[in-house]
């Protein structure tokens, strides 16, 4: 069994939550993005859950975001000039 409250993922308390939903095999599979508002590089992928229709994917993918996140009302948000992006 694994070690809750781990140290190490502490990080996981202030992060903005975001749903991926891509298909495969005719399933659309789901999958949760952690990303660290202080550190927008340290990010963490979970897959969720595979479903039959994009429709019931994205229901899923929404509610498990509110579910998953800190704070539901999506206030915290990572700064988008972190990320070095040259558009050249």
């Amino acid at each position: 069994m694994t070690k809750r409250n781990n140290p190490e993922d502490r990080w996981l308390l202030d992060t903005e939550v975001k749903y991926k939903i891509e298909e495969k095999n005719s399933r659309w599979y789901v999958s949760l993005i952690f990303v660290d508002i202080h550190d927008p590089n340290h990010i963490l992928v979970q897959k969720v859950g595979d479903y039959r229709s994009h429709r019931l994917a994205e229901i899923y993918a929404i509610n498990m975001m509110k579910t998953a996140a800190k704070d539901p009302r999506g206030t915290q948000k990572v700064n988008k000039d972190a990320y070095n992006i040259n558009n050249n």
